[in-house]
């Protein structure tokens, strides 16, 4: 599990830039996509948070783009604590480690389903030209998932009604990572009832 401060990042993002592969298939497709691909790139720029620009510019006509940085704001003032927020410029991908304050798998799945909610409401419903959102998880429990990712196209599909949520939240599970890189369906049995 990664913690904050640690050199060894540029690895963990490779197991992140993997999601990308789940990422650009279908709902429902994704299982046994997370080891193709080896490398992040070097185009990433560190996010910082910005309070959200309220859209009432007469320039923009109330349709404002948000930023990743108001972004950062959201996830923040919804209680998510961000450790680090990266933003992919080739990709237009977003990179997200957070601290997890869940102790349980329900708490975790609350976390999770919180923030891409925030991913489809302030980013994507909003214009955003994100392509996905790769999150690795710090300071989590024990078989706490230690990534997952989200496609932008899940959530298009989410707001247009062509997916339902479980099949987004299926989706979200099909590219999560644990320890060892195993998956949800390979924890004991007693770790899937937290």
């Amino acid at each position: 599990m990664a913690e904050p401060g640690n050199t060894k990042r540029g690895a963990q993002l490779t197991r992140r830039r993997a999601l990308a592969v789940a990422g650009t298939v279908s709902l429902g497709t994704t299982a046994g996509c997370l080891d193709s691909i080896q490398s992040i790139g070097g185009s990433r720029t560190e996010i910082e948070p910005t309070e959200p620009d309220d859209g009432t510019d007469s320039e923009d006509d109330g349709n404002h783009v948000p930023t990743y940085g108001e972004f950062y704001y959201h996830l923040e003032d919804a209680g998510i604590t961000v450790d680090e927020l990266y933003h992919d410029t080739d990709d237009d991908d977003l990179i997200l480690f957070y601290e997890s304050d869940a102790e349980t798998r329900d708490e975790s799945d609350d976390e999770i389903a919180q923030i891409y909610v925030l991913f489809r409401d302030e980013l994507v419903a909003r214009g955003s030209d994100v392509s996905h959102m790769y999150t690795e998880v710090t300071d989590g429990f024990d078989e706490q998932v230690d990534g997952w990712g989200v496609n932008s196209e899940w959530a298009e599909d989410d707001l247009a009604g062509d997916a339902g949520p479980i099949d987004v939240w299926n989706a979200i599970v099909d590219t999560m990572v644990y320890e060892g890189d195993s998956d949800r369906y390979d924890l004991p049995e007693d770790s899937t009832d937290q």
